[in-house]
């Protein structure tokens, strides 16, 4: 029997994991906007009572709230109180196990068993059903954040190349910079997943958080950084690719 599929979301009270698609549906729903019960009922395609059992289990866990409309008091919204964190998905084992051969060859190297390491503990994860993406990009993005300070440039060309030094100076992975109408990074010999086989998945989204906070501080703009090439899909080299809004 196929397991269905599980959310886990942050929230006051700690991480709660989800399993209803019900639920699940209306988080990923309310996410998007706050919604009121009827379009709520319609986006999910429930009954109101149905619909009333999971509103309701929902606010007991803190995890949406709701809110009466100021002008009309009998309309009633709902928005969202928590972040999604994981994504279960299907196991991976293969490819930890084969990840988990490479740390005794590594023995001796510090550099090389904390990187098989670092593999090893999100591949871990990822084969016993949990994407870690979402919560290593909120990551990223923190780390990012507190990084921004360090950097000088005012403008994206010279951001990029201040970036880019600083990439190669942490051995995180040789850079360069395609410019263009949509400019991309791509980043050879990188630590964050050159040791991992091909998995049929990008792999960075702690390095896409880290870019994209670092470009939003410094430059005061929206910016989305999005992996579309990756050692995890079987390419010799990560290619970003960044939006600046």
């Amino acid at each position: 029997m196929q397991r269905e599929k599980v959310e886990i979301y942050s929230t006051k009270k700690g991480m709660i994991a989800i399993e209803s698609p019900i639920k699940n549906k209306i988080l990923q729903k309310l996410q998007e906007k706050e919604l009121t019960f009827e379009e709520l009922i319609e986006v999910c395609d429930k009954a109101k009572s149905t619909m009333s059992v999971h509103l309701n289990d929902l606010l007991d866990m803190g995890m949406i709230y709701k809110r009466v409309d100021a002008n009309d008091r009998r309309k009633k919204y709902f928005g969202i109180n928590t972040d999604l964190l994981a994504s279960s998905r299907t196991p991976v084992s293969m490819h930890y196990n084969t990840i988990l051969q490479t740390v005794p060859a590594a023995v001796g190297d510090q550099y090389a068993f904390l990187k098989a390491l670092f593999h090893l503990v999100r591949s871990g994860m990822e084969s016993y059903g949990v994407d870690t993406s979402p919560v290593m990009k909120k990551i990223g993005r923190d780390v990012g954040r507190m990084l921004a300070p360090r950097f000088k440039s005012k403008t994206a060309p010279e951001l990029l190349a201040e970036v880019s030094k600083f990439w190669e100076d942490q051995g995180l992975g040789k850079v360069s910079i395609v410019a263009g109408d949509v400019p991309t990074i791509v980043v050879d010999d990188c630590f964050d997943c050159s040791s991992i086989p091909n998995i049929g998945m990008t792999q960075c989204s702690m390095d896409e958080g880290i870019l994209e906070a670092i470009i939003e501080e410094k430059l005061k703009v929206q910016c989305s950084i999005e992996e579309i090439e990756c050692y995890g899909t079987g390419h010799h080299h990560c290619k970003f690719i960044i939006k600046i809004f």
